[in-house]
């Protein structure tokens, strides 16, 4: 839960795991180039995110023979679909991949197990939502939907019935609804199959709801969680707000609250709540332009734009080449900022949460990448044969579905190729420029940068991880899990300690190492504080965070003076 001028956002809001599992799926396949993709019906009811996913070619559909190209792929989404359906869908011909959320799965299960032994199925949900259609059918011909205790009351006499939910059905209706069915059943089974993240949704919204003036939910109005989310508000809040984007907010009401409230569907991305509540924060900031909020913005403009962590970049390169030995030269440092700005600016340029921003990113990365190429024309024909080859390969990396398409994408490409990187610039350069790569300093810096830079990614990736971020296994935590990735960190983070402490023990460079490992206490910090963390990142986590490259150029700063 993120607070900040009585402006609370909900720790639920946001994708739950069905959801992102489904939107993964069709990206993984995208991005293996497995194109075109074709979901049945859309894969989640939000707007901003079936345009994205349509921009990369993957379109819904209502059944296979609507497939334009045979040779794709047809995925069912997260609701699910009737066996009669599944068994026609695969029967076509296509490539199937089955996308359906594994907590639905189980419902349909449950459906399917008491329906083969005679008893009747009664569903509490919204009769035409696609998640009822689909578990309707595991009934055999023998079930009903009701929309809760009203429609409950209305139902015949039934020797056996089997009641269950939709899963994103209020949890209070359901088994007001259950209680009134069992009036109508000699035997009844009730199975309350909500899921928990719902269940969790649920329960915090309660709890907040009551404590504010306004509500805001965000999501598709289309969406029938977001819908039943906003439902439950209005008997909890006076006043509530259904918007899609930030766009659609009504300043007078978001002026006048003491306190708001922010929570979302399970349909909705996390770059679409955060563009909410940093507008109801914008809107919230009264009176003239203080000194203080310029500064805020001012920050926010150079961490959101990549310039805060190119400057991280050339503070790194500085502690690297006092590590190998380099005198400061100012034409490498300049060369690590504009290189990295370079690559992460125009990657940034190409994610949806950037797309506001994505001209000034993109000509801002055009024109370093142009500063970069000059400068290691400056420092020889070798070096900016290499620095075209790695841009070129950064500026590619958003599409390199065009050469792999045939091929799986690599786990963990993305946290390696910045590590690479940023060893590239901050490291391997000068050592290479100076003629010190025969000098084991020269490898230390590297594999030093490359051990900080790939904890710097995945450490980001942390919080991020439990939210929605759009991408597939090229990311280390999406490729192995977030355990693995917490333990490989964790071995990282150790071995590097271990090895600055024994280099201070053999008295190498032993103020500098001295200062490098009162630095590495800074990392530690970081990562402890961001292995429990389940918010999105912001520009508070991206300042702690490179704010360790800062660290450790002052301390090697320091060491030199003593």
């Amino acid at each position: 839960m993120e607070k900040e001028q009585d402006v609370t956002v909900a720790k639920s809001a946001g994708f739950c795991p069905g959801v992102k599992r489904a939107i993964d799926k069709v990206l993984e396949l995208e991005a293996a180039g497995k194109k075109p993709v074709y979901t049945i019906g859309p894969l989640i009811h939000n707007k901003q995110v079936t345009d994205m996913l349509a921009a990369k070619q993957i379109t819904a559909i209502e059944a296979p023979q609507d497939a334009a190209d045979k040779s794709g792929v047809l995925v069912i989404r997260a609701h699910g679909i009737t066996p009669e359906f599944q068994k026609d869908v695969e029967t076509h011909g296509m490539e199937v991949v089955d996308a359906t959320c594994p907590l639905v799965k189980h419902a349909q299960n449950i459906i399917a197990k008491f329906a083969a032994q005679g008893y009747h199925t009664v569903i509490v949900g919204d009769g035409g939502h696609a998640e009822v259609i689909g578990l309707l059918g595991y009934a055999k011909g023998n079930g009903t939907v009701v929309a809760g205790a009203e429609e409950a009351a209305k139902l015949p006499h039934f020797d056996k019935v089997n009641v269950v939910s939709q899963t994103t059905q209020k949890e209070s209706d359901f088994y007001a609804a259950a209680e009134e069915i069992k009036k109508h059943a000699d035997e009844c089974q009730i199975s309350n199959t909500i899921c928990q993240p719902t269940k969790d949704r649920q329960k915090e919204t309660v709890e907040l709801a009551k404590q504010a003036d306004l509500v805001i939910v965000v999501g598709g109005k289309h969406s029938a969680n977001t819908a039943r989310l906003a439902l439950l508000c209005q008997g909890l809040c006076p006043r509530v707000q259904h918007v899609e984007t930030e766009d659609e907010l009504e300043t007078e009401q978001v002026l006048r609250a003491k306190k708001i409230f922010i929570t979302a569907g399970a349909s909705t991305p996390n770059w679409v709540i955060d563009r909410v509540a940093a507008r109801v924060r914008e809107l919230r900031k009264t009176g003239s332009k203080t000194v203080l909020r310029v500064l805020q913005k001012g920050w926010h403009f150079l961490v959101k734009n990549a310039f805060y962590t190119a400057s991280a970049a050339a503070a790194l390169a500085c502690v690297c080449m006092r590590l190998e030995g380099v005198h400061t030269d100012w034409r490498l440092i300049t060369f690590a900022w504009l290189f990295v700005f370079a690559g992460t600016a125009f990657n940034r340029s190409t994610e949806a949460s950037y797309a506001k921003n994505k001209t000034f990113l993109r000509t801002a990365s055009f024109i370093c990448a142009a500063g970069a190429l000059g400068i290691s024309a400056w420092l020889g024909a070798k070096t900016l044969a290499l620095c075209a080859v790695l841009l070129a390969a950064g500026f590619f990396y958003p599409f390199r579905n065009v050469i792999t398409a045939q091929l799986p994408p690599l786990p963990g490409t993305k946290d390696f190729a910045t590590a690479l990187g940023w060893a590239f610039a901050c490291a391997f350069l000068p050592a290479y420029h100076y003629g010190l790569l025969s000098r084991k300093a020269a490898y230390l810096a590297i594999v030093y940068t490359m051990l900080l830079v790939f904890m710097r990614t995945v450490t980001l990736g942390f919080s991020s991880a439990n939210k929605d971020m759009i991408i597939g296994r090229e990311n280390f935590y999406k490729a192995f899990g977030m355990k693995k990735t917490k333990w490989a960190v964790t071995l990282i983070l150790a071995s590097l300690t271990a090895a600055l402490a024994t280099l201070c023990t053999l008295t190498w460079k032993p103020a500098l190492v001295t200062m490098l490992l009162i630095g590495d206490l800074y990392t530690i910090f970081i990562v402890i504080y961001y292995y429990g963390r389940s918010s999105t990142r912001s520009v508070k986590d991206e300042t702690l965070v490179d704010g360790q490259f800062f660290v450790l150029w002052a301390l090697s700063g320091l060491a030199a003076l003593l």
